[in-house]
């Protein structure tokens, strides 16, 4: 069989770039820079652009950029973009897997993007350069220039994991105030009076939410509690940052043990730093003392012990008005700005058991 020619293996290269999304948030790049990107002569690299306008692929501006072509680009198909803070989180992992799989069920093109800081000139390509921008915020303060410019009628905005709701934007909150409530309530049927609350994420809306909710239902139910609040920095480990804490507490002269009670987590990070140190101490998780988490990836059921926390719920209902609103033009968001899930899905795990003792 003869080999096929260098230039059909440029035109392959290209056209799954376009398939993929590649060229989403930026220009193509002409047939010099492509020749290099590919490592192929200038001539190869023009045959085959040549050959892909002539197939209705691209097509060249009036200055002679190229572009893809308008009808390819589009076919009724709305380009998303998801931002993602640029540090390592199985979080975001599975919610990015999760919200890629709802598109490509929904005929969208999808492209996640990492961003490092708000000011990273990829979170305005990703604003400007998609039909719609889905936002992972990170403990960083979003700038308020950046907020107004993201409310703007022409940008379609919306928040995953996160309530920004009082700035106008469309939300999905993944853990409603009623959902987080169903885990504190769990703790209570199991005996537990004292219920304290572990954090070592950096704080955003978000986790100041989980803790205002923690503080709230502990005082309306009568019982006891103490926070500890230790952020990591930017970027840093929140697990080996809740291991230093909970070792600390543990190791605090005249501390008794037997008085932990059980210990909510904001994130799943911290409480497999806890639980670490808790075995470390020779504690018994799940009996000795009770660890739970507010948000549980995907993983925590397979963790020995098993870990009781809110696991991440079926999303692709909640993306459907937004994969759709992405696709309409000129349409203003209709419907409540806030999108929950109906019910929570509570894992009740090993790791959390009877009260030790009453307190």
């Amino acid at each position: 069989m003869p080999r096929r020619a260098i230039f059909t293996e440029v035109m392959d290269v290209v056209e799954r770039r376009i398939a993929e999304g590649d060229y989403m948030l930026k220009d193509l790049p002409g047939e010099r820079k492509l020749a290099d990107e590919v490592g192929v002569s200038y001539m190869t690299a023009r045959k085959a652009v040549l050959k892909l306008i002539e197939k209705g692929v691209l097509t060249r501006k009036p200055n002679g950029a190229l572009v893809v072509h308008p009808r390819l680009s589009r076919q009724g198909a709305a380009q998303v973009a998801l931002l993602t803070p640029a540090y390592p989180s199985t979080h975001f992992v599975h919610c990015r897997l999760a919200i890629s799989q709802a598109a490509e069920r929904h005929g969208v093109q999808f492209r996640p993007v990492e961003y490092m800081h708000w000011f990273d000139p990829v979170v305005k390509e990703a604003l400007h350069g998609s039909d719609g921008l889905m936002v992972i915020p990170s403990t960083e303060p979003i700038p308020g220039t950046l907020l107004k410019e993201m409310s703007e009628p022409e940008n379609k905005v919306i928040f995953f994991d996160a309530d920004m709701t009082d700035r106008g934007l469309p939300s999905i909150r993944l853990f409603a105030h009623e959902h987080i409530v169903t885990l504190f309530e769990h703790l209570w049927s199991l005996g537990h009076r004292r219920i304290n609350c572990l954090n070592t994420q950096g704080r955003n809306d978000e986790i100041e939410r989980r803790l205002e909710h923690w503080r709230t239902w502990l005082d309306e139910r009568g019982g006891t509690g103490t926070l500890w609040d230790t952020p990591a920095e930017p970027f840093g480990d929140t697990i080996s940052r809740a291991h230093e804490t909970m070792t600390a507490l543990l190791d605090k002269p005249g501390h008794d043990p037997e008085t932990l009670g059980a210990i909510v987590c904001t994130t799943q990070p911290a409480a497999l730093g806890a639980i670490r140190a808790c075995h470390d101490k020779g504690l018994r998780v799940g009996r000795d003392v009770s660890i739970c988490t507010i948000n549980n990836e995907p993983t925590g059921r397979y963790f020995c012990p098993s870990l009781t926390g809110l696991e991440l719920p079926d999303i692709e209902p909640l993306l459907e008005q937004c994969f759709d609103w992405f696709a309409q033009t000129d349409e203003e968001w209709t419907g409540a700005l806030r999108i929950v899930p109906e019910q929570p899905v509570l894992l009740e795990g090993e790791s959390t058991g009877p009260a030790a003792i009453a307190l």
